[in-house]
């Protein structure tokens, strides 16, 4: 495919920062080869409803975090169906490792006439880490709430020094209430707040807000007429007021989808990488109810790419994480878990999953659902892939820092990989030919590249070059110019 000309135009400085193959901005050309998205591998339920704070429902959203090396998972406890109502609560549980979880007792909340569960003291959709705030207010969480009080219903805050004990920021910042697992996070690249939440248009769709001040009221159009889902005297739900980001595609995914979460990550192991998450939800006909847009159907969860966090795409309509076979925890619905950790080369999700669809919870219909695990390679969500015939790419002029490439990068026993550099004209710079480039063969996030009489690649650093990669029969995901002698 040949892409849009660059001459004249400066290269990019990328130093040493690894750079994701998830989209092709950074490609000149490439033939033979197509961007291939990596579903997660699914490892089975972590946590699964054994308290009574969490009988009648466990998981549905929750978040993840890495907190000083322990691993800690905020997600939704409901008691059982009864006297026409759950009990809902926002749980912990913490973790070294990412695959056995501790529920702590905190004490701090009753349900059942008890206290001895790991309920902390306040309730919302998801936490983040406010890393550059006062230490009281480390952790932050979000929560929609007053639905059906349209004066007070908006958008509240809390804050926390340890993810615990939880203090309420009583004015409301936004005045919608989107009914979903909806996020705010700080994103280091443009220095703000960022919130990612449901917007309406007509159906369910991803709205973003970037904040300056945390606490202030967050920016709005207010030139537009509210939207009332749920009647005149509740609530509006965001519309047309903010940014839409992402929709389903009807091409895609047919006329009765929508997106139902977000589940937005600015990636920190790479350059320029922003993930999201989404449930797709597909109504089933005939709606429960609400119209066309009823409210009961199955949710998978897909995967979107961005390099600035509000232009988005899909790279493939199959899904991240798909339905599991029939009976199995996750066959109805699964929901992201926002936040990513890693440990070593694995990244771990966290998702919860369903056995009824989203519609089975009158009198207490709904499964109580799991916390399940799924984990991809380091950087593993899209690569530029080649089959038995050789493809090819080269990149746009860039700027490096350092002596050493390295792939991350996966071949078959019958593939391999060789890497060329030009400079920014396209001339092959001597000694760095595919000739004399020694194939690669393996799987690894970090193999080196190197060329017959070992040149350092110092003597390029902050020159104009071209990379040219030629693959077979293999998967490339990442590249990252290092200082000669660091690991992965």
């Amino acid at each position: 495919m040949l892409l849009p000309d660059v001459s004249g135009v400066d290269a990019m400085d990328i130093a040493d920062r690894k750079q994701l193959l998830i989209d092709d901005s950074l490609l000149q050309t490439y033939a033979g080869l197509r961007f291939t998205m990596h579903p997660a591998r699914k490892r089975g339920h972590v946590l699964l409803p054994e308290l009574p704070s969490e009988k009648g429902r466990i998981g549905f959203y929750g978040s993840v975090a890495d907190v000083d090396g322990t691993l800690m998972m905020w997600y939704w406890a409901q008691t059982e169906y009864r006297d026409d109502a759950w009990r809902k609560g926002l749980a912990l549980a913490t973790s070294k490792d990412g695959a056995v979880w501790t529920k702590p007792n905190l004490g701090l909340v009753a349900r059942g006439g008890s206290k001895d569960n790991n309920l902390v003291n306040a309730f919302g959709d998801t936490v983040s880490i406010n890393p550059h705030g006062d230490v009281s207010e480390r952790f932050v969480l979000i929560h929609p709430k007053y639905r059906t009080d349209r004066p007070k219903g908006g958008v509240y805050l809390s804050f926390s020094p340890d993810g615990i004990h939880w203090r309420s920021h009583a004015p409301c910042v936004f005045p919608f209430v989107p009914d979903t697992q909806n996020q705010v996070r700080y994103e280091e690249r443009i220095g703000k707040w960022v919130s990612y939440v449901r917007t309406w248009h007509p159906n369910r769709r991803v709205g973003r807000i970037e904040i300056e001040d945390l606490k202030a009221p967050w920016p709005y159009r207010q030139d537009q007429a509210p939207r009332l889902i749920w009647g005149d005297d509740c609530a509006p739900v965001p519309s047309t007021e903010i940014e839409e980001v992402l929709a389903c595609e009807p091409e895609l995914d047919g006329e009765d989808a929508d997106v139902y979460t977000p589940v937005a990550v600015e990636y920190p192991w790479a350059d320029r990488a922003h993930l999201m998450f989404p449930s797709i939800y597909q109504h089933l006909p005939p709606p429960a109810k609400g119209g066309r847009y009823g409210n009961d159907g199955v949710l998978d969860i897909h995967l979107a790419v961005s390099r600035d966090g509000r232009a988005w795409q899909r790279p493939s309509p199959r899904p991240y994480l798909p339905l599991g076979m029939d009976g199995e925890p996750d066959s109805r619905m699964l929901y992201m878990f926002a936040g990513l950790v890693r440990r070593g080369d694995r990244l771990l999700h966290y998702y919860c999953g369903y056995k009824s669809t989203h519609g089975a919870h009158p009198k207490g219909a709904m499964d109580a659902g799991a916390i399940c695990l799924a984990e991809q390679r380091l950087d593993g969500f899209v690569s530029l892939q080649a089959g038995a015939e050789p493809g090819t790419l080269e990149t746009k002029p860039l700027v490096f820092r350092g002596g050493r490439l390295e792939l991350n990068l996966a071949t078959a026993a019958t593939g391999q990989c060789q890497v060329e550099l030009a400079d920014a004209s396209g001339r092959v710079l001597p000694g760095f030919g595919h000739d004399a480039c020694l194939p690669i063969r393996g799987n690894g996030v970090a193999l080196p590249v190197r060329w017959q009489s070992s040149p350092s690649l110092a003597v390029l650093a902050g020159k104009p070059v071209r990379l040219r990669i030629r693959l077979r029969n293999a998967d490339l995901y990442a590249f990252q110019f290092r200082a000669r002698g660091l690991g992965k």
